[in-house]
């Protein structure tokens, strides 16, 4: 155990802890083991409202006015010339099959401890949250939509 304490600690003083360099070996396996809570979390809630035209609309004004600032217009998350964030924001073009309606409802509501991701519990109502969360879904269908033209 000792040795194992010791690793930690000599890994932990090592890490470059700079918001501009990408996260060593230590603070991912930290951050990725933290956020699997989010993952296990309300997974299983599905979203109460369907994806209508007015409600996609909503959501899209919503994370226009919410979100796009770190996760950029796009979805892709921080580009190269955007905001530095670190951790930094991800891509919700690429991730979003790997999380539920439910995680989503969750990242939003309860916002991500340590990084730049706030709680947008007391901002927005429960309706405007499932609905952001509809409109993440359907990002990726807009890239592909938007290339297609």
């Amino acid at each position: 155990m000792a040795l194992i304490f010791l690793f930690a600690i000599v890994s932990f003083l090592s890490e470059n802890w700079g918001a501009n360099q990408k996260p060593g070996f230590v603070e991912t396996f930290i951050a990725k083991w933290a956020l699997g809570f989010f993952r296990r979390t309300d997974s299983d809630v599905p979203n109460p409202l369907p994806p209508t035209p007015q409600n996609l609309e909503e959501g899209h004004r919503l994370y226009d006015k919410e979100c796009a600032l770190c996760h950029g217009l796009d979805g892709k998350g921080q580009g190269e010339k955007g905001l530095q964030f670190y951790p930094p924001a991800p891509s919700l073009v690429e991730r979003t099959t790997e999380i539920s309606d439910g995680q989503i409802q969750a990242i939003v509501s309860r916002g991500v401890r340590y990084t730049a991701m706030p709680s947008f519990a007391k901002e927005l109502t429960p309706d405007e949250i499932w609905k952001i969360a509809l409109w993440v879904r359907r990002i990726p269908q807009q890239k592909s939509v938007a290339s297609d033209k």
